[in-house]
């Protein structure tokens, strides 16, 4: 595995930043407009391009109504509530 160093810069707004190499990112197989998780590591981060799937959930009004105000009631949006669960699930059956 090679290890690439990345010097941080900071916008005029004040925010950081940093950029990726071409090469790196071809070599990734990412590409502009990717996104990207980032994961704390010990005094770094690991960082990951985020994969989606579909998947088709069926809810009637009101269990979309119970499970959309449980989310805001978490402070998240009911998108983040599904990924939540789904990650859940598939962490439980990998686990057996």
């Amino acid at each position: 595995m090679k290890v690439s160093e990345l010097e941080v810069k900071e916008s005029f707004g004040g925010e950081l930043y940093f950029r990726l190499p071409d090469d790196l990112l071809k070599r990734l197989g990412w590409e502009e407009g990717d996104e990207l998780k980032f994961i704390p590591q010990d005094d770094a981060f690991i960082l990951k391009k985020v994969k989606y799937e579909n998947v088709e959930l069926e809810f009637d009004k009101e269990e979309l109504l119970k499970y959309m105000t449980f989310a805001h009631e978490k402070n998240m949006t009911f998108n983040q509530l599904c990924e939540e669960a789904v990650q859940a699930k598939i962490d439980e059956v990998n686990c057996k």
